[in-house]
């Protein structure tokens, strides 16, 4: 891992208090900086502040959903790579996200490893 995925800052957009301390931890023990936002406002203002690496979007968020975040800064010029993760397994969804401008889409349950290898690969292809 290079120096720069080691230092990654990962904002975490996710209104499951369980999910989102487990990935704080989780991803902390890479190396990496996270900051967790618990709904699609909050979300929307900590992204447009923050220099992020990465962002972990859940799809299904009080106050705004993931995908219309999403398509909001890629249409403001974001181009930080998105993760969706969501358990929202419908293919309509993937689909949105996809049109809205998400990197990657994973579905809850994840398998860990899975959620490590899609953030190395996002933040290779940065």
């Amino acid at each position: 891992m290079t120096t720069y995925e080691q230092d990654a800052r990962i904002l975490v957009i996710e209104d499951d208090p369980a999910i989102a301390s487990v990935l704080q931890r989780g991803l902390a023990l890479k190396g990496w900086q996270v900051e967790i936002a618990d709904d699609g406002v909050s979300g929307a203002a900590a992204w447009e502040d923050g220099l992020y690496d990465i962002v972990i979007l859940d799809v299904m968020l009080p106050g705004m959903n993931g995908i219309d975040l999403c398509a909001l800064r890629r249409a403001e010029g974001d181009r930080t790579p998105v993760l969706l993760l969501t358990a929202r397994d419908e293919d309509a969804y993937r689909i949105q996200g996809e049109k809205a401008g998400a990197d990657a889409y994973l579905t809850k349950p994840f398998v860990y490893q899975d959620l490590l290898r899609t953030i190395e690969r996002l933040l290779a292809a940065r």
